[in-house]
């Protein structure tokens, strides 16, 4: 990892993922589908166990009777998946075995990303200058997605135990770089957990609607926000004075 510290107050910059880098939903409905495709394929008396709609189901038990499972997305589903093929008959065993299995085609395909226009080009233009560092509440693995040169840490809800907008993530990138808040910014797509969590630890932040979202009426308004990702280094100097 590479940067030249600058001679300026700005030192770290924190990228949220998902619908900040690249669109995650697509990403997700590609995954799922790859995913029951190779268990129809492999598995096919548990295809059945596995229809969108029975997932989504198991899946909202799961939260109901544990909602830490929000704090590992993995988890989470590895879980729904293992307990719909027991409901299907299964044994404990062999529903574990063919969950984890699914899980790994999901995860591959979850990280076959298509990034927004100009993020790899602003990222190697801003990792010469800057730590860089990702925090996301999501699973995405930045060394299969080809990005983890450019940054110098990654930190997750699993890897820290609790998700955006909770303060621990970002206590962890403060503390990674070793600066203050004031000397950080943050960069992601959702109002409360990117932004205002950022504000609220005493960061600056840009607000990155790239999916075109509303701004929630509870919230004061962001005093940074773009809409293509190639506006980044305009307002960089901004955070620099």
């Amino acid at each position: 990892m590479r940067y030249n510290t600058p001679m300026s107050n700005l030192k770290l910059i924190t990228f949220d993922l998902d619908n900040t880098l690249w669109p995650v939903d697509e990403v997700i409905r590609h995954a799922e589908k790859t995913c029951s495709d190779w268990i129809a394929e492999h598995h096919p008396d548990a295809s059945a166990a596995l229809s969108a709609e029975r997932v989504r189901a198991v899946r909202t038990a799961l939260l109901k009777e544990k909602p830490q499972y929000l704090d590992n997305l993995t988890a989470l589903r590895q879980d729904a998946m293992n307990r719909a093929f027991m409901e299907h008959g299964f044994g404990e065993a062999e529903a574990r075995r063919i969950a984890l299995d699914a899980f790994k085609v999901f995860h591959a395909a979850r990280n076959q990303v298509r990034f927004f226009p100009g993020a790899r080009a602003v990222l190697e233009q801003l990792a010469d200058s800057y730590m860089l560092g990702a925090l996301t509440n999501g699973n995405a693995d930045l060394k299969m997605i080809g990005i983890d040169d450019l940054f110098a840490f990654h930190h997750s809800a699993e890897t820290i135990g609790k998700r955006k907008p909770a303060p621990d993530m970002f206590a962890a990138a403060l503390q990674d770089a070793r600066v203050g808040p004031g000397q950080a910014l943050h960069i992601g797509d959702h109002p409360l957990e990117d932004v205002h969590a950022a504000r609220e630890h005493g960061m600056h932040a840009i607000w990155a609607n790239l999916v075109d979202m509303d701004w929630p009426v509870e919230l004061a308004q962001p005093s940074h926000h773009i809409h293509n990702l190639q506006e980044i280094p305009d307002l960089i100097p901004l955070f620099d004075e």
